[in-house]
This record gives C-alpha cells, structure tokens and sequence, in this order.
C-alpha cells in the first residue's frame, strides 16, 4: 500500500472514530425529570375555645343560663301537652307553661344583650350542672301535676338565683335587669302551686336553693 492511500486510510478510521464518538454523546441517558414539589401543607383549623366568663359577667352569663334554662324547659312541656303527651292538660296549665317559657325565654336574652354589649360572648343554650337532671324530670313526666311539680321547682330556682345575683352585682344595667326578672319568676313559682292546690307560703331565706357561677359549665 503506497503512502497516500496509506494517509487516506488512517484518515477515514480517524473520521469513523470521530462519528463513534458523537454517536455514544448521542446515547447517553437523559437526565432525570426534576423532584416533585411536596404537596402544600392543609391549612391549620382551630376550634374556638368555649368562653370562660369571671366576676360579674359570671353573674351575668349565670341569669342568662338559668334564665333560658327555664324556658327551654317549659316551653317543651307545653308543647309536649298541646301533642297529647301528658293525658289530658287543662287550658290553664297548657297556657300557664307556655307563658312562663316565653318570659323566661326573653329574660335569658335580656341577660345576653348585658354580656354582648359589654363586648363578652353571649351563653349558647343552658350550660348548667342541674341541666341534666331537671331535663331527666321532664322526660320522666307523665301527668299534669309532673309538669306543674317541676315547673314550681325550677322557677323557685331562678327566683333564689336571680334574687342572689341582684345583691352581687353593681353594675347598674345588671341591678335593673335582675330587679325585674326576679319577681316575674316567683310569680311563675306562685301560680305553679297555686294551681297544684299549695297555699301561698313566703320563704324563709329568698335565696335558699340560689345557684353559684361555679354551676356553669362554661
């Protein structure tokens, strides 16, 4: 083989190794495809704690509670005697529990608007240790006189409690508000036993049976 052929074919094997070369550049695996972002956290929810009323406005969510307590409870037994419920129910009795529980029902939200306007939480419902119980008296209740016994229990009970608070609290708003309240509820009371047939007895102590803000629940 003379020299330039010779040259010539040194040449092509270097082009050859050349395209080799670029043809393995070619066949490299890709790089990989970037990382996934981590998905965005779910935003943090917080339950808002229940309120924790202290001095008046304890006293103040205490006659809100009470207060709707009562015509929670009422307001069921009269509809419970305008559905048949309880056996036959005289008008006076069915008007008499239906009454009381509307009173009692505006007491509870005069009591709020104090504790709104003061810039506190108005209390949801009636969160009372006695709740249980005296709602356990309604279901329990099967005649007129069941009504009218718990009726007569419960209003004595927010007569002493609101009785109590109108000595305790001095904010002149509050004083107005327990000093009406007060009498309206032993009126409830009086025309309870009146018509369970009990003469009219004045207590003793107005305050005996009072309930404490440490009833409260919240």
């Amino acid at each position: 083989m003379t020299a330039l052929p010779r040259r010539r074919f040194l040449l092509g094997l270097g082009a050859l190794a050349g395209a080799g070369a670029l043809a393995a550049c070619s066949n490299e695996a890709p790089a990989g495809a970037p990382p996934a972002e981590a998905p965005p956290a779910p935003p943090a929810t917080t339950t808002a704690a229940a309120p924790t009323y202290t001095g008046e406005a304890a006293l103040v969510a205490l006659g809100a509670a009470v207060s709707a307590l009562a015509g929670e409870l009422l307001g069921e037994a009269a509809s419970g005697a305008g559905q048949g419920r309880y056996g036959a129910v005289p008008g006076a009795v069915a008007a008499y529990l239906s009454g009381a529980a509307a009173q009692h029902v505006a007491h509870a939200e005069a009591w709020n608007r104090l504790l709104t306007v003061a810039g506190r939480p108005a209390v949801d419902g009636a969160p009372l240790t006695v709740e249980p119980a005296l709602r356990g008296r309604l279901d329990a209740a099967r005649a007129p006189v069941d009504l009218l016994g718990l009726a007569a229990d419960l209003t004595g009970t927010v007569t002493a409690t609101v009785t109590a608070i109108t000595g305790q609290v001095t904010e002149a708003s509050a004083v107005a508000l327990a000093a009406g309240v007060g009498p309206v509820a032993a009126m409830h009371g009086a025309s309870a036993d009146f018509l369970l047939g009990r003469p009219p007895t004045a207590p003793d102590d107005p305050t005996a049976g009072a309930l404490g803000p440490d009833a409260l629940t919240v």
